[in-house]
């Protein structure tokens, strides 16, 4: 399957891991990203926004995209591209079609009590990430992330000045 490319730049790294569509998967989730912190040169924050980010995603596609009785029968597919500027995380699953950038931001200035479950995760990925890109290729949901790096002395500025993305 041939992936949408994003523009500019050649990958320093790249890493990928399939997770079966079970909860359990989370952990080796958790362990992968975690792995990438050395291995990708991936500062804290930016490991914590990409764990948070990748376990949203995978936890809905695990929860959502297959018919039940199939738990643990499907794959998905995660890999993380590191490059000098911008950081892209591509999640790919079989399950059924769903595009989650048509989903509707959804209504923060309701009571809780009267908004509808659901969609809170999407808008916190929209609200992280820099790029967000899906398709339908080949049966398959193919989610494209891309995440700008800031360079050392920006991010120190930025923290100074509490600036935060």
């Amino acid at each position: 399957m041939k992936l949408p490319k994003f523009k500019g730049g050649r990958r320093m790294l790249v890493s990928r891991v399939d997770l079966r569509n079970n909860l359990q998967e989370l952990n080796r989730l958790n362990a992968f990203l975690t792995g990438l912190t050395d291995q990708m040169a991936i500062d804290e924050k930016m490991l914590f926004q990409l764990n948070l980010i990748c376990d949203e995603l995978i936890t809905n596609t695990i929860l959502y995209g297959y018919a039940p009785g199939e738990e643990g029968c499907h794959v998905i597919e995660l890999q993380v591209s590191v490059y000098p500027d911008r950081l892209e995380i591509g999640v790919t699953d079989g399950g059924v079609p769903f595009n989650p950038l048509d989903k509707e931001a959804p209504e923060l200035d309701l009571p809780l009590d009267e908004r509808p479950v659901g969609g809170l995760g999407i808008h916190f990925v929209r609200q992280v990430m820099d790029e967000l890109r899906y398709e339908r290729i080949d049966d398959k949901n193919v989610l494209r992330l891309v995440k700008r790096r800031v360079p050392m002395e920006q991010e120190d500025q930025d923290e100074h000045f509490g600036n935060y993305p």
